[in-house]
């Protein structure tokens, strides 16, 4: 069953990893990626997960059921099924989004590959059925989600409030956003002057008239 794509916000949420291995050493800093407030509880913690700083919290014991407190995602990642299997069931039950590590039944979302370039993700799922399909998928678009389209990304976000405000249609500020994508492709530019901004802005406004 295909699993539906959705982009959530974590950043500076608490999410729980039970778990200190390898494997949640993986989970750990996908979370670190998006800027989430992890709590690791694990009896044994790996060395890498007690050197990261700042958004990681550790509690060196087994998971108890308080640990669910106020947390919008878990990670169920020690080394017995069962324990995992408890882990989710007691989310599941809250209602918090779960991933138990390669227990797919016991899931209610999962990881998948992506790419990061400041706000812009893609991502890619094959439901688990194929890790390496889509790890393929990520290396072969490394070379098109760039970190320069990163940037294009932070730029088209920040110049939104005066399209908005200067362009009254949401037709109207759709080819604005495209001419000005188009021209930063084309040129191989990350932003535009502003003199350039405005001169889009008021052809468009022409047209219009």
């Amino acid at each position: 069953m295909a699993y539906f794509p959705m982009f959530i916000d974590i950043e500076k949420k608490k999410c729980l990893v039970a778990g200190g291995g390898t494997v949640a050493l993986r989970k750990v800093r996908v979370l670190l990626d998006f800027g989430a407030q992890i709590t690791v509880v694990a009896p044994q913690i790996d060395p890498q997960i007690l050197q990261l700083t700042g958004n990681v919290c550790v509690k060196e014991r087994t998971f108890e059921p308080e640990d669910l407190k106020e947390c919008v995602l878990v990670v169920a990642a020690t080394d017995d099924v069962r324990e995992n299997h408890r882990i989710a069931r007691m989310a599941q039950k809250k209602h918090i989004p779960v991933n138990a590590v390669d227990q797919q039944e016991d899931c209610s979302f999962i990881f998948p590959s992506y790419l990061k370039h400041r706000d812009l993700v893609g991502a890619f799922s094959s439901a688990g059925n194929s890790p390496v399909l889509t790890q393929y998928l990520k290396e072969s678009l490394k070379e098109i989600l760039t970190e320069e389209l990163g940037q294009i990304n932070d730029y088209m976000g920040s110049i939104r409030p005066v399209v908005k405000t200067r362009i009254e249609t949401e037709k109207l500020r759709r080819q604005v956003y495209q001419t000005i994508l188009a021209r930063l492709l084309a040129e191989k530019k990350t932003s535009l002057l502003p003199e350039e901004l405005e001169q889009i802005l008021i052809q468009e406004k022409r047209t219009k008239e």
